[in-house]
């Protein structure tokens, strides 16, 4: 029997591929904070602070196939004016950064006789940063850049046995498709309120993440992708200057705090 880690087990996307992968027949063991957590979409249970060297060797004991980084942490609330509440930031940035890039480094230490696949759940929000989720975007830009740059030395160092590979979903139906809404002005709330209308159910995204692992050869996979953000990407990347005055133009026309 193959085994799963899965990091935020207890979230709207976490426990979603939970159940993708016990449908599957595999062992999945859920990585959680929580000590009592109770459900359906795991077989053990890892109870852990996900922050120090330890707790990331700790996923790798129980000897799995696959280990999947989802947990995340979404800027919930913001200070006055809108700028960013430090205690957020130095969370965030470790939930979404620092320690997945710790279980990534670790994971080249292993000896293996058969291949380990470490997922980091990103975001479509790692292709251009946004004045109304700056911390978020920040994090999951850093997720992304340490991915595609430390994977290919791990990848020839563990003679091709561990791939850090990484999946960039977009909004996702739920409760925290709400959370960026908090410096959003009416006019703006609305454009984000036809996004997360029209989100797909955690149930479908888990199935073509797992899809995706199990069946393609990509390093890095994309949910269905905005063309706006498509646009934003190219933009930030070919005309930085540029993309910051549109972040400029753009906070007193979407922003509740002008």
């Amino acid at each position: 029997m193959k085994t799963v880690v899965i990091t935020g087990i207890s979230g709207t996307l976490g426990s979603a591929m939970g159940k993708a992968y016990k449908s599957r027949g595999w062992r999945v063991v859920g990585v959680t904070r929580q000590p009592k957590l109770e459900g359906d979409f795991f077989d053990e249970l890892c109870v852990s602070p996900q922050e120090t060297i330890e707790d990331a060797r700790k996923l790798f004991e129980y000897d799995p196939d696959v280990v999947i980084l989802n947990a995340g942490q979404i800027e919930t609330e913001v200070g006055e004016g809108g700028i960013p509440v430090i205690e957020l930031v130095e969370s965030m940035n470790r939930v979404n950064y620092s320690w997945p890039a710790v279980v990534g480094t670790e994971a080249a230490k292993l000896s293996r006789s058969r291949r380990l696949d470490v997922i980091a759940i990103g975001s479509i929000a790692d292709g251009s940063p946004s004045c109304f989720g700056p911390v978020y975007h920040s994090g999951k830009i850093a997720l992304h850049y340490f991915w595609s740059g430390v994977g290919p030395i791990v990848y020839h160092s563990s003679k091709n046995m561990i791939r850090l590979r990484l999946y960039r979903p977009g909004v996702i139906a739920g409760k925290f498709a709400w959370a960026p809404v908090n410096r959003l002005n009416d006019k703006a709330y609305k454009i984000r309120e036809n996004r997360v209308n029209s989100a797909p159910p955690a149930d479908k995204v888990a199935e073509k993440i797992v899809n995706w692992i199990e069946n393609s050869k990509e390093w890095v996979g994309t949910y269905d992708e905005p063309f706006g953000f498509k646009i934003f990407k190219y933009l930030f990347a070919l005309f930085p200057n540029f993309f910051y005055r549109l972040q400029l133009y753009g906070w007193p026309k979407g922003s509740k705090f002008m």
